[in-house]
């Protein structure tokens, strides 16, 4: 059974926090400094992070950013911590050979590599209700190694474990799996509710289920289609996925992205009546060309699939609207390019209506996140998880490796 931080008295404790802090950084051209550019990843874990300043711990954040390449300055958590402090309306200041002396609550960013020396007792050190942000954990190759020094090295900056990083509890790292069996751990708020809502998709959902699946690789979600196909009334593709199938089926795809054909054709072997796929296309001889309509048999080999056509919305807002529960993972076309979002934009809002009336809609993954924002809905779905791969793990039916480790705690 997992527990909740919110279940356990924290105060005065020194309290390790896992974050999904992975988010988007851009250049300010005026003051040449990195800023977060999207910090919905941030804003989930708010809820974990106000709860142990207003009950008094001492709050030390993990997170990591990027694949860095050991120490890269382009990859520093520093604007991360500048903006998680701009959101929690107090003072960020980088510290490495001492704490500095502030009577106000502050966040102190630790930029030394703790792995050359002992930086632990800062966690003693720092005042009730302050935080500790760590860099990014992976400048460290022992992370993603689950190296077992590196836990312990981890370890020695707290007395609890909390997990608020759904995006990466599907891998078996130090800070996700090796660190929360060193001592008492627990599951921050947005994870808790993240294992509530995927648990709503596994466990006898209303029905008629449908899922409805975008984006690039076919051999990323089999997994999850095997396992959603015994419970799901309907699949409904788009993006890569549908191309793969098109092609599966004999038909001419053009230059058109593709995953592996035979994939598909077990697929529709095993589930052909509840696949439905697009009717129309937008296709173009590239991305700059002028785009035209075309049915699945009417492609011609110069040409690419680049979003789903307006017969097809039509026909899958018929499946949608009679759904009782809703999963979408992955966009249905290029949706950097305006006149390619128009497919995923129209599910989203379809989607989102649906949602907020007689179904439970669930939704996750960083291309789907980010048609959810174009279309300005995210406030009408249940739910919206901040992990895509975390999120096909789970509902392939596994045991995420973090989810685990809190469990055998």
């Amino acid at each position: 059974m997992i527990k909740s931080i919110t279940s356990v008295n924290v105060k005065n404790r020194r309290v390790i926090v896992r974050v999904g802090f992975d988010v988007p950084l851009v250049l300010n051209i005026h003051s040449e400094n990195l800023e977060v550019i999207d910090d919905t990843r941030i804003q989930d874990a708010l809820a974990t992070i106000k709860y142990l300043i207003d009950n008094r711990a001492k709050v030390i954040l993990i997170s990591h950013l990027g694949r860095p390449k050991g120490w890269e300055e382009k990859k520093s958590m520093w604007p991360v911590a500048q903006k998680l402090s701009e959101l929690l309306n107090i003072k960020a200041v980088k510290v490495s050979d001492r704490l500095p002396d502030y009577k106000v609550p502050h966040l102190n960013f630790l930029e030394a590599d703790i792995t050359k020396k002992d930086y632990s007792d800062f966690s003693n050190l720092i005042n009730p209700g302050d935080i500790l942000f760590l860099e990014n954990n992976r400048f460290y190759p022992e992370e993603e190694a689950n190296d077992e020094n590196f836990i312990k090295t981890l370890a020695k900056c707290g007395d609890l474990y909390v997990n608020e990083a759904f995006s990466v509890s599907h891998r078996k790292e130090s800070s996700v799996y090796g660190l929360p069996l060193e001592f008492s751990s627990y599951a921050g708020i947005s994870l808790q509710k993240e294992i509530t809502s995927l648990k709503k998709i596994l466990k006898n959902p209303n029905q008629p289920l449908v899922i409805i699946m975008g984006g690039a690789k076919i051999e990323d979600k089999i997994e999850t289609i095997n396992f959603l196909g015994k419970s799901a009334a309907y699949f409904l593709f788009g993006g890569g996925l549908a191309n793969t199938f098109l092609k599966a089926k004999g038909y001419e795809i053009g230059k058109s992205l593709c995953g592996d054909i035979n994939i598909a054709k077990e697929i529709l072997r095993n589930f052909k009546e509840k696949i439905i796929l697009p009717v129309d296309l937008v296709v173009a001889q590239s991305l700059e060309a002028k785009p035209r309509l075309a049915k699945p048999d009417k492609i011609l080999s110069n040409e690419s699939i680049y979003d789903i056509g307006p017969e097809t919305i039509r026909k899958y807002a018929e499946y949608i609207k009679k759904a009782k529960t809703l999963v979408w993972n992955g966009p249905f076309g290029i949706i950097e390019e305006p006149r390619y979002a128009f497919g995923s934009k129209s599910i989203a809002h379809l989607f989102a209506a649906q949602s907020k009336g007689q179904a439970f809609g669930l939704s996750g993954g960083g291309e789907t996140i980010e048609a959810i924002d174009m279309a300005k809905v995210g406030q009408f779905i249940d739910h919206i998880s901040m992990g895509g791969g975390a999120m096909l793990e789970f509902l392939s039916g596994k045991k995420l490796p973090g989810i685990k480790a809190l469990e055998r705690n």
